[in-house]
């Protein structure tokens, strides 16, 4: 592993934490750069909130697979036949579900370039590890499932499969933070509508 995809794997949480910083600051701090509506919005609302929650039982129903197989076991059913990665892929639906609630172009556009320029830094680095472990067995699962994007034609999911509910337990916090931000995200929104939030830039 190179030094670059090894720098951004080590601080993955560190980066994503300081970009959220600077969303939270855009948030609070800029008025919403589509216009208050209230057709529009409902509409806006609704879309995200769609997205929201694709993204929260999308995280739940990949996490149920891979809760305690994360690198010594190769996941190849559910989710993970139909896409190499589905944790972001869902990460990234809600990321833009609540980007689009803000109404805030900027922060829209900040989320869309952490997921286009940043994580497949992070997805380089994952998948050398699993090559690492898993050889040959990585390389053809690799080569027949996408990366990114669904091959919905392939999806498989055993009748039986075994889950560790202790480690999934956490799973439902990772998958309530979507909603909760989107919650928030909106009631700023509202906020800067009635002009009760100070605009700084």
């Amino acid at each position: 592993m190179n030094k670059t995809l090894s720098f951004f794997k080590e601080n993955r949480l560190l980066i994503s934490r300081l970009v959220g910083l600077i969303i939270i600051a855009l948030l609070l701090f800029s008025k919403p750069t589509i216009a208050a509506d209230l057709t529009l919005n409902l509409i806006l609302w609704s879309l995200s909130f769609i997205l929201v929650l694709i993204c929260a039982f999308g995280r739940l129903w990949t996490l149920a697979y891979i809760s305690g197989n994360k690198t010594m076991n190769l996941i190849e059913v559910g989710p993970y036949s139909m896409v190499r990665n589905p944790l972001y892929l869902f990460s990234l639906i809600g990321a833009i579900g609540i980007g689009i609630a803000s109404r805030n172009l900027p922060v829209l556009a900040l989320i869309v370039a952490l997921f286009a320029f940043y994580y497949p830094f992070v997805i380089r680095a994952e998948e050398a590890n699993l090559s690492h472990h898993h050889g040959a067995s990585f390389a053809e699962f690799k080569a027949r499932v996408p990366m990114f994007w669904p091959r919905f034609s392939q999806y498989k999911v055993p009748e039986y499969y075994e889950i560790n509910t202790r480690l999934h337990r956490r799973s439902f916090f990772s998958a309530c933070w979507f909603p909760l931000i989107y919650m928030a995200v909106v009631i700023i929104a509202v906020l800067h509508d009635n002009d009760l939030l100070p605009v700084l830039f």
